[in-house]
């Protein structure tokens, strides 16, 4: 860039002796005088009047021109290779902060990403980087390129004629005025398209993601409505912006031609009636005047570029500026392998000031225990299970691992030793076998197949078309749902760890499926510890303990038997689940 800035001013040197040598006619002579009218270039002038002596004026001019050549030759080699070195920089940096976003996004908790629309989030790494992107590109290079060839030309100007200069700055305050103005308010407005942008992201996505739920609601024309109204909000605001940027590039034009026009008339006074210029200086000095006209008009344009790229920047920080609420202490310990108990004390949790999910529970599970929580839905059992996934912390209260406050230990150690098979079903769009073997760099085709055989999963694996390669669609979408939850008990097993988290693991299955997947889980939670939710109060009629949730507190805990004979809400939850039978 410095070499392209350079090589577009040093040209407007040649000018003075280029009219020399064409219009006076005299031979090996420069224009008398000329190191004397401009003293900032006296060097160069005197170099090129030495470079120049002895020849005949057409000898002379060819040597200009040939000059003026190699000039302009270099100035667009410098340009391209500005231009290519510039991508590299641009897409480096963009791949970098696409990075850090994704990686601050996995620190975040998941009431983080609960309180946001998923397109919103997806608008942050992609629209808003992209924004960025056009702004690191057009705009900083520009600067710089255009900020340092500006700067060239000005000197030239000041050089040829520093009275001219000075009078044509009267008419550049208020231009410049007028176009950081409009700067200020294009950022505003930059920010709110992309504001709209991202809103009509997140109801894209949503419609997608429901897509089965909008038709068999017959909800197609109520998701129009609601993805026109997203999307006219986002031309409204486009049109708004657009608005503005479109009248830098007149504004800034118009007054340069109007400070051009002023000088003119301000130069030729000095040369015809004054006579302190000489004409060559006044040409060099008009030359260099509307060679500003394409940077001034470019640094213009990089005042909308600017703008947008920190509108989008302002929310790309604003995500990088999140603090993670659950992170790792400074001093986190890593977890030996489980040897003992689990244990909630006191445990208090609530996700907002208006609504406290649980109160005061305390209970433990000792090492190959399966202890089941049951209750109506809201009670706070799920959240009691992401206590210990260490998803929330508590409000009140603590959760211990051996003894270990989880608070005090290392993430990473804690989640290693945990099997999670949740309600919702998560699967991704790839082959049946990375499927299972999710999270694991490493993972042996037969303790895949064994996983799966255990979930009773193997049986309708090896019907696909390539079998465990089968890519199986977005969400697992080509499977049934009891098929889906099966591969995802499949995941659990083929991790081998000490605790497993079971949260309605066998809601998505048809009974026979749910006989089998059951009779599997019996036999696998041997030498295991296991934490199970379950509505259908069958499936843990066999476990050690019972916790019986109500409204965020344990209201009773014993065996099936035990807490059936002693009635309350258990009885009354199996009566109502039983009393067809």
């Amino acid at each position: 860039m410095v070499v392209y800035s350079l090589a577009s001013t040093t040209w407007l040197v040649l000018i003075q002796p280029f009219m020399g040598v064409l219009f006076s006619g005299a031979e090996n002579k420069m224009p008398a005088g000329a190191p004397a009218t401009m003293p900032a270039l006296a060097g160069v002038q005197r170099v090129l009047g030495q470079w120049l002596a002895g020849l005949p004026p057409f000898v002379a001019f060819e040597r200009l021109c040939l000059l003026i050549l190699t000039l302009f030759l270099i100035k667009n080699v410098a340009d391209y290779a500005a231009s290519y070195l510039s991508v590299s920089v641009e897409q480096a940096a963009m791949r970098d902060i696409r990075q850090r976003l994704f990686v601050h996004l996995q620190r975040l908790p998941l009431s983080y990403l609960n309180a946001r629309r998923s397109g919103e989030i997806m608008s942050r790494l992609t629209s808003d980087v992209e924004a960025l992107r056009g702004s690191l590109a057009a705009g900083i290079s520009n600067l710089l390129k255009d900020g340092l060839t500006f700067t060239g030309y000005l000197v030239m100007v000041f050089a040829a004629s520093w009275r001219l200069a000075l009078f044509s700055f009267v008419v550049l305050p208020p231009a410049a005025w007028a176009l950081v103005t409009i700067g200020r308010k294009m950022r505003k407005r930059s920010g709110r398209a992309q504001e709209e942008m991202a809103s009509l992201t997140g109801v894209l996505q949503e419609n997608i993601a429901g897509g089965r739920i909008v038709r068999a609601f017959g909800a197609e024309r109520f998701e129009e409505a609601r993805f026109e109204r997203a999307n006219t909000g986002y031309f409204r605001a486009f049109t708004r912006l657009r608005r503005v940027s479109a009248a830098a590039k007149p504004l800034s034009e118009y007054a340069i031609i109007l400070v051009a026009v002023a000088i003119g008339w301000m130069g030729a006074r000095e040369v015809f009636q004054t006579r302190t210029l000489p004409p060559e200086r006044l040409f060099t000095f008009v030359a260099a005047l509307l060679s500003m006209l394409s940077p001034v008009k470019s640094l213009s344009e990089i005042g909308g570029t600017l703008a947008a790229g920190l509108g989008a920047a302002d929310r790309v920080w604003a995500l990088l500026d999140t603090a993670p609420s659950i992170a790792d202490a400074p001093d986190a310990r890593v977890l030996a392998p489980f040897a003992h108990e689990i244990r909630y004390e006191h445990v208090t949790f609530a996700y907002d000031a208006e609504r406290t999910v649980l109160h005061d529970v305390d209970f433990s599970v000792r090492r190959g225990e399966v202890v089941a929580l049951v209750g109506t839905s809201g009670g706070g059992k799920s959240t009691t299970l992401d206590l210990l996934a260490r998803f929330h912390d508590p409000v009140a209260g603590r959760v211990t691992f051996d003894g270990i406050d989880l608070r005090a230990a290392s993430i990473a150690s804690l989640r290693g030793q945990l099997g999670v098979v949740s309600q919702e079903t998560i699967l991704f769009h790839d082959t049946v076998r990375a499927n299972i073997a999710y999270g694991l760099e490493q993972a042996d085709p037969a303790a895949i197949e064994s996983a799966a055989r255990a979930a009773h999963a193997h049986e309708f694996v090896s019907r696909m078309p390539r079998g465990y390669d089968t890519v199986i669609g977005d969400r697992g979408v080509l499977l049934s749902g009891g098929e889906r939850q099966r591969l995802a008990i499949a995941r659990a097993l083929l991790r081998n760890p000490p605790i497993l988290l079971l949260d309605e693991a066998t809601s998505a299955l048809d009974t026979e499926s749910e006989r089998l997947v059951q009779d599997a889980l019996e036999r696998l939670m041997k030498d295991r510890t296991v934490l199970v939710i379950a509505h259908r109060l069958s499936t843990v009629q066999h476990a050690d303990r019972i916790l019986v949730f109500e409204g965020g507190r344990i209201v009773q805990q014993g065996r099936h038997d035990e807490l059936l004979a002693s009635g309350g809400t258990y009885r009354r939850l199996h009566d109502l689940q039983f009393r067809d039978a």
